[in-house]
């Protein structure tokens, strides 16, 4: 299992880097659950990162937006997509419109990972809707409220079981994140997801917190040692 880490400027970009993180994140916490930075300040980070670790991949969230704004969303991923990541995070809420911007993602030429927001649980039809569509090569479940617990309290272990094995049969990544925690790492192996998604586990005081260094390598180091255990 690899590990995405969320980080919201260079220097937490280049220490989550430092920290042994297989994939870095580029989002802004105080802008809400998958919250966007400007597409210029993407570019400076992207450029740091792509300096000092050249091979390390990169993706980067567009922001907040409603289901139904598929053209604003669609205008937003070229414009990340533009400053320099490998992949843009775009979140879907269930409901009206969600399957319409599932073709619109699909047909837009960048490389999206959609992200179906989970807090109610997993909607079977969007997920059918994503797994229809041969553009994505990964698909993950998050959270929009990160107070309420994290992914693996608020989705039944087996629900989660099944969106892994349906994402991976299709030849897609599957991943996880939402509020997840350190102490999550025994349930996460158990679920085999290809990559988890952290960001309040490796902050200090929580997700609006600093990252540090230890806490991303601590996180690293404890995944991946339950892995030679398995």
């Amino acid at each position: 299992m690899r590990v995405l880490v969320s980080a919201r400027n260079v220097a937490e970009a280049l220490d989550a880097a430092a920290g042994g993180a297989d994939f870095v994140d580029l989002k802004d916490p105080a802008s809400g659950a998958l919250g966007g930075l400007p597409p210029p300040g993407i570019a400076v980070i992207a450029a740091a990162v792509r300096a000092a670790h050249p091979s390390l991949r990169l993706s980067a969230t567009i922001g907040d937006f409603a289901p139904d704004a598929a053209g604003a969303i669609v205008r937003r991923v070229h414009a990340v997509a533009a400053a320099g990541v490998d992949d843009v995070k775009v979140g879907i809420v269930p409901g009206a419109g969600a399957k319409r911007l599932v073709d619109a993602l699909a047909r837009c030429g960048a490389s999206v990972v959609p992200v179906l927001i989970a807090d109610d649980g997993v909607d079977a039809p969007l997920l059918e809707a994503v797994l229809a569509a041969d553009a994505f090569a990964a698909v993950m479940l998050d959270t929009v409220d990160k107070h309420a617990g994290s992914l693996l309290q608020r989705v039944p272990p087996a629900c989660l079981r099944d969106v892994v094995e349906r994402v991976q049969r299709s030849g897609r990544l599957a991943g996880l994140a939402g509020a997840l925690r350190a102490d999550d790492v025994p349930a996460l192996r158990r679920l085999a997801p290809d990559f988890a998604g952290f960001r309040s586990a490796v902050c200090a005081h929580g997700r609006a917190g600093r990252l540090e260094t230890a806490r991303v390598r601590a996180l690293c180091t404890a995944l991946r040692a339950a892995a030679v255990a398995a």
